[in-house]
């Protein structure tokens, strides 16, 4: 007896530091398996797109993430890392998607790091949300949470009275991931023919840092914010340069806006705005550079019987200076209507005690003729084990904004594995 007595205690005196650890320094993550099939092959590809018409698999890939998130009375940290084998290209790389330290005062926020920061109250329509996001990972059916890339920034919320004040301040630009040269991805180039091409990056200064401010609280019941913003077009615009060469370039851009969630009607009412200050051409007789705009948002979403809930969105975009546009443009450049419509509706089902979700998604412009379909189904097989199965449809005028990726249409998969 005294024998298994020393014998436990020399198991725990080895053990307790690692179950400490562990309980300090808890680790989670997931595996996971995620492959896209190109479903419409693109109607020819010009040079810098050569792989688009090569690559039947846009995405075939496996991923394993570990998170630490060790955490005390007033701080916590929190690291998410990747690490990722693209089966399609053969390689391996390793991401820092989140990590960032959060410290907690009586009436003020700190979160120091890189940080994934959502403004508005958009879905999938993003105004005041103006932080870098990865479109090649939307369109090649990752999940949507990879839709957000996150910002190494400063993040300081005040809070007093009932209302709260959040500024963002972000010294590193990030860009948004577009579908570019040299990618699997096809979509509408004026200039592919051109393979040499450079991209100038805001330089690092104080002059160009990238600065936000939210003022947020609620009124009567809805959740209400106000919006500035002081950075740059995070989606690269681009003019030919003698050679011929392409530059591509983020002009500076100012953003000041408002949104408006709360229930009414029955449902979940939702109103946004903003005013798209592009200041390098505020005349719009630049026409490498986009224009100003006014953007509006109206959105209702609503739960018509048990686990079956619909939203949808309008969506306009008016061009400021639309005469200037149409006298500056060149011959290869569409012809982009004064105002952008854009409709939306998404469908959800929760069925089978809310394990299985099959949902879709459908935006279309009714003047531009643009559109995008993602219907979706998803199961969790276990605690730990999750499936989905979904396609992308794009559609329209080839230079449109959803139109141009008709080519990189797909049926996509994911399996998830959660420790």
């Amino acid at each position: 007896m005294n024998r298994c007595l020393w014998l436990l205690a020399l198991a725990a005196s080895i053990a307790g530091p690692g179950l400490a650890f562990a309980e300090q320094f808890p680790i989670h993550g997931f595996v996971q398996a995620a492959p896209a099939y190109r479903l419409i092959q693109p109607d020819g590809c010009p040079p810098t797109q050569r792989l688009a018409c090569e690559e039947s698999f846009i995405l075939g890939e496996g991923r394993v993430r570990l998170e630490l998130a060790p955490r005390g009375e007033w701080w916590a940290l929190n690291a998410k890392t990747e690490l990722i084998y693209d089966a399609v290209g053969r390689e391996v790389s390793v991401s820092l998607r989140e990590g960032y330290l959060d410290l907690r005062f009586p009436t003020l926020d700190l979160r120091i790091g890189r940080q994934i920061i959502t403004w508005g109250v958009g879905d999938l329509i993003f105004i005041n949300d103006v932080f870098p996001k990865d479109w090649v990972a939307f369109i090649s059916g990752l999940p949507l949470e990879y839709l957000k890339k996150g910002s190494d920034a400063v993040s300081a919320t005040a809070h007093w009275a009932g209302s709260s004040l959040q500024l963002v301040l972000a010294p590193h630009f990030v860009a948004d991931t577009v579908p570019e040269a040299g990618g699997r991805l096809s979509f509408y180039d004026p200039a592919g023919s051109i393979e040499t091409r450079t991209t100038d990056d805001p330089p690092a200064s104080i002059e160009n840092l990238e600065l936000g401010l939210r003022a947020f609280r609620n009124l009567v019941g809805w959740d209400v914010s106000l919006y500035a913003y002081r950075g740059f077009f995070h989606t690269p615009t681009e003019e030919v340069e003698p050679g011929p060469a392409l530059r591509l370039f983020y002009p500076p851009l100012n953003v000041y806006g408002a949104s408006a969630q709360g229930a009414a009607l029955g449902g979940v009412v939702s109103f946004e705005a903003g005013y798209y200050d592009s200041r390098s051409d505020r005349s719009g007789r630049n026409p490498a550079v986009e224009n100003s705009s006014t953007r509006l948002l109206v959105g209702y979403q609503r739960e018509i019987v048990p686990d079956l809930t619909v939203s949808g969105q309008y969506y306009v975009q008016v061009m400021q200076n639309y005469g200037a546009y149409l006298r500056t443009r060149s011959p290869a450049m569409p012809d982009c209507c004064a105002a952008r419509h854009v409709l939306t509706l998404r469908l959800t089902q929760l069925l089978l005690h809310q394990t299985l979700r099959l949902g879709l998604f459908v935006l279309g412009s009714p003047n531009e003729g643009d559109w995008y379909v993602n219907p979706e189904a998803s199961y969790q097989v276990t605690d730990a084990i999750s499936a989905s199965l979904g396609f992308n449809f794009f559609g329209g005028p080839p230079w449109s904004t959803y139109g141009q990726f008709k080519g990189d249409s797909n049926v996509h998969a994911v399996v998830r594995y959660a420790f």
